[in-house]
């Protein structure tokens, strides 16, 4: 996503444990509901703090691998 016009990366993840999602792998895979209310949730939390936010498109989840890598190094 984009806030206040810098890059603002999300990731979204789910615990193995939780059998409601510990068989989706893919964002892609969620139901088209399911995706709508996260992204209405990034929309709207940003919106509450008075930021410009643009929401983009879910990317696939090997995307986020070098996202998380390079949080994990900045750490």
């Amino acid at each position: 996503m984009m806030d206040a016009g810098k890059k603002d990366p999300k990731i979204i993840a789910v615990t193995t444990g939780d059998p409601e999602f510990n068989g989706y792998h893919e964002a892609s895979e969620l139901p088209p509901h399911r995706l709508l209310v996260l992204r209405r949730f990034f929309q709207d939390y940003k919106q509450l703090e008075h930021k410009a936010v643009a929401v983009d498109e879910i990317m696939p989840a090997e995307s986020a691998y070098p996202i998380v890598e390079d949080a994990l190094l900045a750490g």
